[in-house]
């Protein structure tokens, strides 16, 4: 990793952890997060963020900060966006994951601590999936720790995300620390699949920022709050919304002073547009005793002195209300159907520790009408019962995390997947490809995958090579016996990358229709008429299935078909036709045949690997001889010595700047310029 960070530390060994988080909006994600970082006195953290600059957000001595080149959302969340001129999103998106990857790897946490993903953030599976799969490849000794908030927002297809969250949490993590007191909010009230959660669930209390890491009590003028003078604090987070509140609050706060003395400190948070802030101030401006800044640092101290605070009911906000008993008028962020602080708000005012704010308080009149009746109101501090020790709870269970023992290693059957050592076959394949390097060769390859129909773990664990390797696969799928597990996972790997893998046809039920010889469900037993509909049937499972994700190849199982199979699939108008790849080309067809040059395996008496010098061999032969070379593989078969050798081919090819690995999506072009013909 090039300009690696120094990481600070005082010279002794401490438990190292990585914290991600990534805010899009607002920043209660981030100051909660930080907050977390801030508790952990007696680890090395490394605090990773995915969205906009810390500016403003005191950062302790023993935390780094990264900063990812940063991505945002609209209010509406309906689409990311990014801070440069000149890099698209793709290339954002690839910049991040290099980054997260080579931090990673040097860091080696014995923590990491993901905000929020996978109940949210799905648009952020690009490099978070990837991350995952690496994590349980390379680091299985690694504890992975989900921090989520105390209530989750629902989702238009609430059924198919917590099947998606159970699958990635029962795969990829071992702890989930939910910030909240379970006598106020729990998860099942907003999920309601907890009990298929295999991973340990803790709730940590929720997590405050804290009166200590601020100095000050002076407004952001540099003024001294004048005792006896009410002040009230107006606030909306990070400022991409609640420009309206603002903007009503201050028109209230001047109609009001003809009734009433008092100060108003206004806090647009740093994201707020330029043009919405400048309209605020310009209209604070008018009046002498209402000031409008964009973020302090010791908000939670200024709140200590306020006499009212008027704000939404955030997360990070809400607790600050909690820290300091504050009298509050609250008006929920209700965006995007989303209703998370508007529970809430509602919980709080039950228990008589705020006000809820509806729509016809927010005209200016009646906004000043609330105002003074918050001031003239009594002033008694509202006691709670309410658990806001999260931060120090979280700190301990990652701490204990940290030093217990590796228990990763026994999640999977096949164990953790080392890097590539050294070896005879590593150093004549690295010259091999230098050469061609040097030569300025482009080395076509692709990987075929056959018989899948089942949600196996050696096919999650060829999927996690695929992630982790960023190794396009092109996966062939028995339509007649695929499962719905299967469905999903292939599906969730797509969240990361849908380029990732090529969906093909393999067959109808891969069922042998011949009583005599080899086995085939495509022979000569069957007529034009019976394949047609067989493989009909099945492309019509794999397109109502995953719909554009399918991709018209076909794999006939045992790699054997007829004439009539070849005519069955240009009338159903595929694209490719792929098996064992025979002396004579197909040709003739709308269809172009890709076809495998290297079967990984021997299946004369069983299915053996071929010793992996053999098949390094004649795969550096078949690249110096071939437009195009496929190596096939078979997850149900393999076992930990084959994936094993599998990450350690794929390591070599993906470092080479030589080769270049496709699905048949993007073979095709090449298959028209060039014909694949054997020694």
């Amino acid at each position: 990793m090039k300009d690696e960070p120094t990481y600070k530390t005082d010279g002794t060994e401490k438990p190292r952890v990585l914290i991600y988080c990534q805010h899009v909006l607002g920043m209660g994600h981030l100051i909660r997060s930080m907050a977390i970082a801030r508790a952990l006195k007696h680890c090395t953290v490394v605090f990773v963020n995915g969205g906009e600059s810390l500016s403003g957000v005191e950062v302790p001595p023993w935390v780094t900060v990264v900063n990812l080149p940063p991505i945002s959302s609209d209010s509406e969340f309906q689409g990311l966006n990014i801070h440069s001129d000149n890099s698209t999103l793709e290339q954002v998106q690839l910049a991040r994951k290099k980054v997260l990857f080579g931090l990673f790897d040097h860091f080696h946490p014995d923590v990491v601590v993901i905000e929020l993903f996978p109940f949210g953030r799905k648009r952020f599976a690009f490099e978070l999936l990837p991350l995952l799969a690496h994590i349980r490849l390379a680091a299985p000794s690694t504890q992975v720790v989900c921090s989520l908030r105390d209530i989750l927002v629902t989702k238009p297809d609430q059924t198919r995300h917590e099947d998606w969250v159970v699958s990635l949490m029962n795969r990829y993590f071992d702890v989930l620390l939910i910030h909240s007191d379970p006598t106020f909010q729990t998860l099942d009230e907003t999920f309601s699949r907890c009990q298929d959660l295999h991973c340990e669930i803790q709730y940590t209390g929720f997590v405050t920022q804290g009166s200590d890491v601020v100095t000050s009590c002076q407004t952001p003028g540099g003024d001294s709050i004048p005792s006896g003078v009410p002040l009230v604090l107006a606030s909306v987070g990070g400022g991409r919304v609640g420009y309206e509140l603002l903007d009503n609050s201050i028109r209230a706060s001047a109609l009001l002073i003809q009734k009433l003395t008092h100060r108003m400190l206004v806090f647009t948070g740093p994201y707020m547009p330029e043009q919405q802030y400048v309209e605020l101030h310009d209209l604070a401006a008018q009046h002498s005793h209402i000031h409008v800044c964009r973020f302090t640092s010791s908000f939670e101290l200024l709140m200590h002195q306020a006499a009212l605070s008027i704000s939404m009911a955030g997360y990070n906000t809400c607790m600050n209300l909690l820290n300091t008993g504050t009298r509050a008028l609250v008006w929920p962020f209700t965006g995007h159907k989303n209703d998370e602080q508007t529970i809430r708000a509602q919980k709080l005012e039950q228990r008589g520790l705020l006000t809820l704010l509806r729509p016809a308080d927010l005209a200016p009149e009646q906004l000043a009408e609330k105002i003074l009746a918050s001031l003239r109101g009594s002033h008694a501090r509202a006691p709670h019962s309410i658990n806001t020790n999260g931060g120090r709870e979280t700190a301990l269970s990652i701490e204990r995390l940290a030093q217990q023992p590796d228990n990763r290693t026994t999640r999977s059957a096949w164990g953790s997947v080392s890097m590539p050592q050294p070896g005879q076959w590593h150093t004549a394949l690295r010259r091999f490809l230098e050469e061609k390097e040097t030569e300025g060769r482009e080395l076509h390859l692709f990987l075929r995958d056959d018989d899948v129909d089942e949600d196996e773990e050696s096919l999650k664990h060829l999927l996690d090579l695929a992630l982790a390797r960023d190794v396009p696969m092109n996966l062939e799928i028995v339509p007649g016996r695929l499962t719905p597990a299967c469905t999903a996972t292939l599906k969730n790997v797509l969240r990361a990358d849908r380029a990732l893998l090529s969906l093909d046809q393999h067959g109808w039920k891969h069922s042998n229709h011949e009583m005599e010889g080899r086995k085939c469900e495509f022979g000569l037993s069957r007529s034009f008429t019976q394949q047609l509909n067989d493989i009909a049937q099945g492309k019509a499972i794999l397109e109502s299935t995953f719909e554009e994700l399918f991709f018209p190849a076909f794999t006939p199982p045992w790699n054997r078909c007829t004439t009539d199979t070849y005519q069955a699939l240009e009338e159903l108008g595929f694209q490719v036709l792929s098996k064992d790849r025979g002396k004579d080309g197909i040709t003739g067809y709308r269809f172009s045949e890709i076809s495998t040059t290297l079967d990984l395996y021997t299946w004369k008496h069983g299915a053996h690997m071929k010793a992996p010098h053999e098949i390094v061999q004649v795969l550096m032969s078949q690249m110096d001889m071939l437009p195009i070379v496929g190596l096939l593989l078979h997850h149900k078969v393999m076992e930990r010595e084959a994936f094993l050798f599998l990450d350690q081919l794929l390591a070599e090819l993906t470092r080479s700047a030589a080769v270049r690995l496709h699905t048949f999506r993007t073979l095709l072009p090449l298959t028209r310029e060039s014909q694949m013909v054997p020694q």
